[in-house]
């Protein structure tokens, strides 16, 4: 059970940094997050090839809508997702 915690701990602590540093880029006042070329596709590699399970992503974009909704949103929108998806994601982000 400890070492289990521990294991926890740590994937929290990893969710956490990815969660700040894309809440860092996403308030940038230059905007620059937004120059580059990124697609829900690359993202969703990008998740995966850093461990992500389809739960973590659930679990990140759920604390993301809460903490952050309008750049929840315009990440969303960043990564060229059409608006009937985002508003899809934003709906069972929001769900308890």
């Amino acid at each position: 059970m400890k070492r289990r915690l521990l294991e926890l701990d740590g994937e929290i602590e990893t969710l956490r940094e990815h969660q700040n540093a894309i809440l860092r880029l996403l308030q940038a006042d230059d905007g620059s997050w937004r120059t580059s070329e990124m697609t829900k596709e690359k993202w969703v590699s990008i998740l995966h090839a850093a461990g992500f399970k389809e739960e973590d992503m659930r679990r990140w974009h759920k604390q993301f809508e809460q903490q952050a909704p309008e750049e929840h949103r315009q990440f969303l929108e960043y990564l060229q997702i059409p608006k009937d998806e985002i508003n899809k994601i934003r709906e069972w982000s929001r769900e308890k």
